[in-house]
């Protein structure tokens, strides 16, 4: 039987260089990819990134069957466009939006009828759940995290936030994104590290994490996606956690960013936002990346 087509998309901000690596979906990519049953039944072509026109961004697209948008502040308008427009090429294809700025329970169905499905939360689990339910013909009631039409009206499935994350693989090390770099040789793509998700923080200004408990990936993990970076000549990364410094191996994981930049130059940037609550702990790390040229100061 032929494998269908499942797309990913996350368009960066700007039309010209530098372009942020498609992190968030590139997470996803690594994790459906690691699951025979799901790959022996989908292909998963690469990540669609460049902000190109319409026109031409869609002739990316082949055959596909379902596409899955990342949506962000600064790619919604895009996604929306791109949406409706694969829609008509293809009017059997099914349309999935997720990311952050897809509220929470069903009503964006009502808005964007050119959208299948929504994804609520983290996008991992939900991925690889709805891509299985769809191969055994199931339920997709049974899917987290997912609003759908019906005949009998929208439904909104259950809430989930995964609370082990120690297996994730990670994108940089599993090659997901080294076809977009060979492809755009004169883009300087940029970098996103996450070493822990989760913030303790209820900040009323603020809607940064899933979950209030804090959940810590591998060390061993985030050692080699900072050697990746420092490898592959990233020069600006982004340190996406909510709260660095909240934890005292943090300390460790700056150090290490400098020993990278020593032995190769790179990352030139190391940008986090530091904890809420400024502690010893904050005042290291900063410290230590201040002092090697690699971060400014500490957030407030």
């Amino acid at each position: 039987q032929m494998k269908k087509n499942f797309y990913l998309v996350q368009i960066g901000v700007s039309y010209s260089s530098p372009c942020f690596l498609p992190y968030s979906v590139g997470c996803i990519a690594a994790y459906i990819k690691k699951d025979k049953e799901i790959t022996d039944h989908f292909e998963i072509p690469d990540i669609v990134v460049m902000r190109e026109k319409i026109e031409d961004v869609i002739k990316r697209f082949r055959n596909p069957h379902y596409v899955a948008f990342s949506c962000y502040t600064w790619n919604m308008e895009y996604n929306k466009v791109l949406a409706k427009k694969l829609k008509e090429l293809y009017p059997q294809v099914k349309i999935i939006f997720g990311g952050h700025s897809v509220p929470s329970g069903s009503s964006f169905l009502d808005e964007l009828d050119f959208v299948d499905y929504l994804m609520h939360n983290e996008g991992e689990e939900t991925t690889a759940e709805f891509l299985k339910a769809i191969i055994k013909g199931g339920k997709l009631s049974e899917v987290p995290n997912l609003s759908y039409r019906t005949a009998d009206g929208n439904v909104t499935t259950k809430d989930y936030h995964p609370c082990d994350i120690s297996a994730y693989p990670s994108p940089y090390t599993e090659g997901i994104f080294d076809n977009i770099m060979k492809e755009n040789p004169g883009i300087e793509f940029h970098a996103t590290l996450e070493t822990n998700r989760g913030c303790p923080y209820g900040c009323a200004y603020c809607e940064w994490c899933y979950t209030k408990k804090l959940r810590l990936f591998p060390m061993e993990k985030i050692k080699a996606e900072i050697e990746w970076i420092a490898k592959n000549k990233i020069r600006y990364c982004y340190c996406a956690d909510a709260n660095f410094g909240i934890v005292e191996r943090d300390v460790e994981i700056a150090e290490y960013v400098v020993s990278q930049k020593k032995k190769y130059g790179y990352p030139d940037v190391f940008k986090p936002c530091y904890a809420k609550e400024s502690d010893d702990t904050v005042f290291k790390a900063g410290y230590i990346l201040n002092k090697n040229h690699i971060d400014k100061g500490v957030t407030l």
